[in-house]
């Protein structure tokens, strides 16, 4: 159900019934400024016809839901001629409710599933379920034009579309380098763009006290690896093969284990290098995110493997300028592949969750859900979602940025934008972060198109093995626990490749590989 709040409820009827009021009036006008660009409500522009009622549930991220009806929630419904009645579900137990909702069989019109390729979730779609809208999709083409077409592509079941991808950026979500450019400066050096630049600047950085203050207190870099993998550290490997994932399958290579390549091991010998120079943190192994965090917000470290989140980049620049007000810290853009000599940096599938639609609705009220998010797909949509009503829940600043206010996050906050998503492939560098500097943006910008040129993705969505789900997590923690061993010297290369020659002969690790192949033919087939 809607959360309600009775200390707004009168602000919420005034705000509507002045809402309604304005929609009156505009309506005598000759056109309107809000009017959609895509066939809304009944998948007509006939403004006389009754509203659609659509019922969604989606996921809240906030301590508490949208005010049932707010000012925004209202406009949505008017520039669409639709009914809303939308359940926010919180994401600390949404899986849990989703589950119980699909198993009950009680579906709303329209349902997300933050992860389509879940097995109860491609076992409904399959019984039938849901809606098959690949047929559907060419209609609306503010969803074609404004989603990454990736987005679709990357997020299929059995090679159709059976759920709205909720976007994402294609590039900046995953950990890559990001380096004090002030240290670059100071000590003569530049960018890198080849995994030995990168080491050599490293070394400098924990050498040749790039703070100055005439103590050996700084390291080249750290990172927090997981049970498994090898987490903010895994962009080492990564770079060394030209692609990440720990299996990989793909319709131009056999389905293999990546540490088993050759580049698995330059990688090791790398990392292992650089902890007996002193350049790796020695703590490495048992270092949290927000720990390494710590370490580059105390100026300890020259480079850590980051998002491109502005939020998180603005509160370490912050943090170092409190005792070094000339530092910068700058993204790596990419760097160079051993393996493949080409440029490389780690890209995305462009989407986290799918809105499903319940097969129970009517197709004509199919096609007008799916004009509700064509809508939300427009760049009047989205503002209205992201930012609210102008001069009513944001402002415009000087540099053009829109500014939300208090009365925005009392009534709806970022909730609202899990439906219709603020698609922009800068918008990790869009957030509202106070401590991000605004030169960094345009600096940003260019990061992040230079990933979209040399970033990439091996879409293995949904690929799955029986194996795997038994044993894969026991197998891939013996790799990740021989890994740090040899980092740190406590186990040595040969033995790493005695290792690996024994996994290739693994039963079930061979088994893994068949099931995964044979998942990935069944559902991208083979080109």
């Amino acid at each position: 159900m809607k959360t309600k709040r009775l200390n707004q409820k009168t602000m919420i009827l005034a705000l509507s019934a002045s809402l309604a009021l304005t929609g009156t009036l505009v309506g005598c006008s000759e056109k309107k400024e809000t009017e959609p660009t895509s066939n809304a409500g009944t998948g007509t522009n006939d403004k006389q016809a009754a509203p659609t009622e659509i019922s969604i549930t989606t996921i809240n991220y906030n301590t508490e839901a949208p005010v049932n009806d707010n000012p925004i929630e209202l406009e949505m419904e008017k520039r669409t001629n639709t009914k809303l009645n939308i359940t926010y579900l919180p994401s600390n137990n949404y899986g849990d409710k989703f589950n119980v909702m699909l198993a009950s069989g009680e579906i709303p019109d329209v349902l997300l599933t933050t992860f389509i390729y879940s097995s109860n979730v491609t076992s409904a779609i399959k019984e039938g379920a849901f809606w098959d809208l690949t047929p559907y999709i060419k209609d609306y083409p503010n969803l074609l034009a404004t989603y990454p077409k990736e987005s679709f592509e990357n997020s299929k079941v059995d090679g159709k579309i059976y759920g709205l991808p909720r976007p994402r950026p294609l590039v900046g979500g995953a950990a890559f380098p990001a380096l004090r450019q002030d240290w670059l400066e100071k000590l003569g050096l530049s960018m890198p763009k080849t995994m030995d630049e990168l080491y050599t600047v490293l070394k400098a950085f924990a050498e040749q006290d790039p703070d100055g203050n005439g103590k050996a207190d700084t390291y080249g870099f750290t990172g927090a690896v997981e049970e498994g993998w090898m987490g903010t550290l895994d962009f080492v490997e990564s770079t060394f093969h030209g692609f990440n994932g720990m299996v990989v399958s793909s319709a131009d290579k056999p389905t293999f284990l990546r540490d088993a390549q050759p580049a698995a091991r330059e990688a090791l010998l790398w990392l292992q290098r650089a902890y007996k120079e002193g350049v790796l943190a020695p703590d490495f192994a048992i270092m949290k995110g927000s720990q390494v965090l710590d370490m580059a917000k105390a100026g300890k470290v020259g480079m850590y493997p980051t998002a491109m989140d502005a939020k998180q980049l603005g509160e370490v620049v912050a943090a170092v300028r409190k005792t070094a007000p000339e530092a910068n810290i700058a993204h790596v853009p990419y760097l160079i592949s051993p393996a493949t000599g080409k440029e490389y940096a780690m890209k995305e599938g462009g989407f986290f969750g799918n809105y499903l639609i319940s097969k129970k609705v009517s197709e004509e009220k199919l096609k007008a859900i799916l004009a509700f998010f064509d809508y939300g797909a427009t760049p009047e949509g989205m503002e209205l979602a992201n930012y609210g009503l102008k001069d009513v829940h944001f402002t415009i600043a000087e540099d053009g940025t829109k500014v939300t206010n208090e009365e925005f996050k009392n009534i709806a906050g970022p909730s609202l934008s899990n439906i219709w998503t603020n698609v922009n492939p800068y918008s990790r560098i869009l957030q509202a972060a106070p401590d991000y500097p605004k030169e960094y943006f345009e600096r940003d910008k260019q990061v992040i198109e230079e990933r979209l040129k040399y970033g990439v993705f091996i879409n293995n969505s949904g690929v799955t093995s029986e194996t795997e789900l038994k044993v894969g997590n026991e197998l891939y923690k013996k790799f990740q626990d021989l890994k740090v061993k040899v980092i740190m010297g406590k186990e040595t290369i040969e033995a790493w490749d005695k290792f690996v020659e024994q996994m290739n002969n693994d039963a079930n690790l061979q088994k893994i590989l068949s099931e995964r192949e044979a998942s990935y033919k069944e559902l991208f087939g083979t080109k």
